[in-house]
């Protein structure tokens, strides 16, 4: 009887802190400023933070009219600038997004619409994509006297991250040793709209793979010992529509066996949701390992057949 991996699923939402805020001051006074924090749901090498977001792009808004249309900002070691530099008026409501990469960028396409913007996004499954929205509001003011101050953004990752972990089942008393190789998922979101109005992402409108490198999964021993895969960013997906094809090497006394999997990351419904971290975990063992049968231990059992009785023989002496 074909049997079926289950892959547990382990979600974790790692919340921002705010002890990596970077306030800008732009001068002259009264110039429009940016204050840039990211939020740091995510801390990978490749994932953006705000000690590592080096530019990003304004779209701004003064009443109705755009006034910052794709505005690059360049953030160097705190200090951020962009230029021409743009003044307050009293008297009128701002509003402010921004996004990084930058529309043109990375598969990013930003369509600036007050209150509606849209972004379309074509993943490669390696950027992480995030973006920010702020306000003033002056119309009570019709003569400023004061500086505003900075326009406040707070960076916030639009996908999901996730990896695989693999546990090796096997009893520890064992030799059996496993990697894990060409690990995929085979339909996986990579193009679709999201809407900052609604933090909303639509359904995805068109699928491909998503490979996740592994080489930490290499000969893991047995006893519960766990490696992950690399992690990738992911359009956020119902994720029991997501297929999963891996390969597992079991290593044994000097000989290999090679198992091909392919699974159903969820038999129940499952939303990725943008900004949070996901592991989803397989524990490898003797029920599971071959998707067409179990594998059984080898057992030896040790009898010793009983000497024979002595006989007697007369031996003839001359």
């Amino acid at each position: 009887m074909k049997k079926f991996l289950f892959l547990g699923i382990a979600a974790t939402a790692m919340l921002a802190s705010c002890t990596n805020d970077e306030t800008v001051e732009m001068n002259p006074q009264n110039a429009i400023g940016f204050e840039m924090f990211v939020d740091k749901s995510t801390r990978a090498a490749e994932d953006v933070t705000t000690a590592n977001l080096t530019a990003f792009e304004v779209y701004g808004w003064r009443g109705d009219a755009l006034i910052f249309n794709a505005q690059a900002v360049t953030a160097n070691n705190g200090t951020c600038t962009y230029s021409p530099l743009q003044y307050w008026v009293g008297g009128y409501a701002y509003t402010f997004e921004a996004v990084a990469p930058k529309s043109g960028d990375n598969g990013v396409t930003f369509a600036p619409s007050k209150d509606a913007s849209t972004i379309t996004f074509v993943s490669d499954s390696e950027t992480d994509l995030i973006y920010a929205a702020g306000s003033k509001d002056l119309t009570g003011t019709a003569n400023l006297t004061t500086d505003p101050g900075t326009v406040d953004l707070t960076f916030s990752h639009l996908l999901s991250r996730v990896k695989f972990s693999f546990v090796n089942g096997f009893p520890a008393e064992s030799d059996v040793k496993l990697t894990v190789t060409d690990v995929k998922i085979t339909n996986a979101g990579t193009t679709a709209v999201y809407t900052p109005s609604t933090t909303t992402w639509a359904a995805a409108t068109a699928t491909g793979e998503v490979t996740f490198a592994s080489p930490a999964v290499a000969n893991v021993a047995s006893g519960n010992t766990a490696a992950e895969t690399e992690h990738k960013y992911l359009i956020p997906y119902e994720v029991k529509d997501y297929t999963l094809t891996f390969t597992v090497t079991m290593a044994q006394g000097g000989v290999e066996d090679t198992f091909n999997h392919s699974v159903n990351l969820s038999t129940k419904s499952l939303v990725l949701l943008a900004g949070y971290s996901y592991d989803f975990t397989a524990t490898l063992n003797a029920e599971n390992i071959n998707p067409q049968g179990n594998v059984y231990p080898i057992v030896f059992t040790a009898e010793v057949n009983p000497w024979g009785d002595f006989e007697e023989e007369e031996v003839p002496f001359e």
